[in-house]
Formats: structure tokens, sequence, C-alpha cells
């Protein structure tokens, strides 16, 4: 399971400010509750138990991607009333042997731990149901990007005999014939697809299979299930997010491309 946290390098830097700043609003927050008198204390406190706890929010994740798809709502709730006490048993019990060696066990610190022990365990139980909403939005993403790739490469791509070389579209009561090099890409929408060109964009039936199919295939790649786009008009090819990439049109247009499709279009382009 790749934990959404640690993927890229924004995510990561995301992760480290929020807890950053979670740390700075605590230790104003304690600053002002106990008036300034406990500065050392509660910035070494606020620092380390916090750490350990982004690290146990971390640490969670994995054992939520084994078990997240356990059915029976008993042993759910079980899984997860055990998880966050273990996860709190340790960022708690640590915090607290730390912040006392690195506060070389100063008397008064047991005392404030205590004090703010209840409002601690709250702000660590709604911590842990907000990230574990975020580790199943994840989990769920990455389920439907595997499916995606999964249909993709199960499609099999057969050469017509004759390719198109104009297409005919209608346009409130006009009727055009286009030269299939002037299309800048094809979008899917529902049972249709809309043809995109410089001057407009035109609706049309059949299926998108069809027009990969039958469209000149040195010219047009099907690079995701919903967009085939005309190389001639890309000007460049980006990594968007892990395993998609996002393809620039000369016109400025930014089409996603999946890494099937990537991988189709790098071998029509010889990159």
């Amino acid at each position: 399971m790749n934990n959404p946290f640690l993927q890229t390098i924004q995510s990561r830097l995301v992760y480290i400010c929020l807890w950053l700043a979670v740390m700075i609003v605590q230790s104003s927050l304690v600053g002002y509750y106990f008036q300034w008198d406990f500065f050392n204390r509660y910035c070494y406190d606020a620092f380390i138990v916090n750490a350990l706890q982004a690290a146990c929010i971390l640490g969670a994740g994995y054992p939520l991607g084994y078990y997240r798809n356990v059915l029976s709502i008993p042993l759910f709730v079980l899984f997860h009333v055990l998880l966050w006490l273990i996860s709190s048993a340790v960022w708690l019990g640590f915090g607290y042997l730390l912040s006392s060696l690195a506060l070389s066990g100063d008397p008064l610190y047991p005392p404030f731990f205590r004090e703010i022990l209840p409002v601690r365990i709250l702000f660590g139980l709604m911590a842990y149901i907000v990230f574990v909403q975020v580790y199943y939005l994840s989990f769920t993403s990455s389920k439907l990007k595997e499916k995606e790739k999964a249909i993709e490469n199960l499609e099999p791509v057969s050469a017509p005999k004759e390719k198109l070389t104009r297409i005919s579209v209608k346009k409130r009561q006009e009727i055009y014939s286009i030269p299939v090099r002037q299309i800048l890409y094809i979008e899917a929408n529902g049972d249709y697809v809309v043809i995109h060109t410089l001057e407009s964009k035109y609706l049309k039936d059949r299926t998108m299979k069809y027009w990969e199919t039958h469209l000149p295939d040195d010219t047009f790649v099907r690079i995701h299930r919903s967009f085939i786009v005309n190389i001639e008009h890309i000007s460049k090819i980006e990594l968007y997010e892990r395993e998609t990439y996002r393809i620039q049109l000369k016109t400025g247009a930014g089409l996603k491309a999946s890494a099937a499709g990537y991988k189709l279009l790098k071998q029509k382009m010889q990159l």
C-alpha cells in the first residue's frame, strides 16, 4: 500500500507543514492558558508529542491498507478501536517519556501533562477519524485507477481496412465536412463524443472505440478512456501525479493521460 502522504514531495511537505501548524497552535493556546509560565515545558512537549502522533498516523496507514476490506461491522469497529488505542498509547506514552527526559525530570511537567491529557486525547481521536477518511478515499481512488487500467489493457484494438480522412458533423442546422487532420482531440461524453477543432466543437454519435479504430493510427492516439488526441497538436507532456500524465496542446488545452495511454503515445511519437 502506497501511503498517500508519502507518494510525492508535495504531499510530504503538506503533511509536515500541517503538523508544524498544529504544534504552533497548541504551543500558543497552552501558553495563553498557563500565562507563559511553562514556556520550555509546553514547547518541548508540543514538538515531541505531536511529532510522534504524526508518525503514528503515518504508520496506521499500513494496517488500514491491509485490513480495509473488513465487511463485518463489529470487527470493523473493533479493529479501529484497537488501532486508535495502540497508536494513542504509543504517541502519548513515548511523548511523555521523551519530554520528561528532554526536561531533565522537571517535577512540574507531570502535572502539566496530566492537565492537558483529556484535550489531547480528544484531539487525537478527531485527528484519527479525519486521517482515516483520507486513507479510505485514497484506497478508493487507487482501486478505481487500477480498474481503469485493467479495462484499457483488455480492450483489443483491431485496425480497420479503411481509415477516415474526413468526417461530417452537424451544428444547429448546418452540416460541415471536416478533414480529420483539423481535429485536436476527441472527448467521451456519455453515449456521444465531443470533437474539438480550432474553430469549434461538435457533438457526434458512435463510441470512443469506433473513433479509436477508424481514425488514422499514425496521427491519433487514445491516451485515456475519455480522450483521443491528435499528436500533431501536442505541445508538451508532463507528469501530473503518480501514473497519470498531462498532455498540453498548442492551443493551451490540457488532457489527462493514463500510464497505458502514455506508453502508447511514446511509441507513436518515437520518444
